[in-house]
C-alpha cells in the first residue's frame, strides 16, 4: 500500500522553527512529536500558574492575563497541530494530543492556586516571572522579524500592527487600572 503526504510550506516553517524534521510520517520523525507535546504541556502549565496569580492578586489582572494567554496559544497550538498533523495516523489523533496538552493548563491553575496561597508573600515575584515569559517572546519572536528586510509595503504594515500592538496594551492597561 503506498501512502503520499504533502507538506505545505507552512508546515515546514512551522516544523523546522520547532526544531523538527519534515521527513514523512512513515520516517523516524515521530520521536519529535513527543517533544512538541512535552514543551508545550510545560509550557501551559506555567500558563496555569501565570492565570492562578494573575486572578489571585486582581481580578481584572487575571481576565488580562487570561485573554493574553489565549491570544498567544490559539495560533501556538494551531502550530503544534500542523506539526502533530504531520507525524500522526489521523487528524483526530493530532487533535486530541494537543488537547490534552492544552488541557495541563487547568492543572497549572490547580497548582498555582495551592501555591500562591502558600507562598502569598511571593505573589509579586510570581507575576513578575510571569510577565517576564511575555517580555521573552515579543523580543526573542518577534523583534527579529522586524529586521529582516522588507518592501515598503511590508515594512509599513509591520509599522502599522507594532502602534496597534503599543496602543492595545495601553488601552488594556487603562482598564485594568480602571481609567
Amino acid at each position: 500500500m503506498s501512502t503520499t503526504t504533502t507538506t505545505t510550506p507552512a508546515m515546514t516553517t512551522v516544523a523546522t522553527t520547532m526544531g523538527l524534521s519534515t521527513a514523512t510520517p512513515t520516517e523516524p520523525a515521530k520521536a519529535g512529536t513527543w517533544a512538541v507535546l512535552t514543551g508545550d504541556s510545560v509550557h501551559c502549565f506555567g500558563d496555569g500558574v501565570l492565570i492562578a496569580s494573575a486572578f489571585m492578586a486582581d481580578m481584572r489582572l487575571g481576565v488580562i492575563a487570561s485573554l493574553a494567554v489565549l491570544a498567544h496559544e490559539v495560533p501556538h497550538h494551531m502550530g503544534d497541530l500542523m506539526v502533530l498533523r504531520h507525524a500522526a495516523s489521523t487528524r483526530n489523533t493530532a487533535l486530541i494530543k494537543v488537547s490534552l496538552a492544552g488541557a495541563v493548563t487547568a492543572i497549572g491553575g490547580l497548582v498555582g492556586y495551592w501555591l500562591v496561597e502558600q507562598l502569598r508573600d511571593y505573589q509579586p515575584y510570581f507575576l513578575v516571572v510571569a510577565s517576564s515569559s511575555f517580555m521573552y517572546v515579543a523580543l526573542a519572536d518577534l523583534i527579529p522579524q522586524l529586521q529582516k528586510r522588507l518592501s515598503a509595503r511590508e515594512t509599513a504594515a509591520q509599522i502599522v500592527w507594532l502602534l496597534a500592538g503599543i496602543a492595545l496594551v495601553t488601552w488594556v492597561s487603562g482598564l485594568a487600572h480602571g481609567h
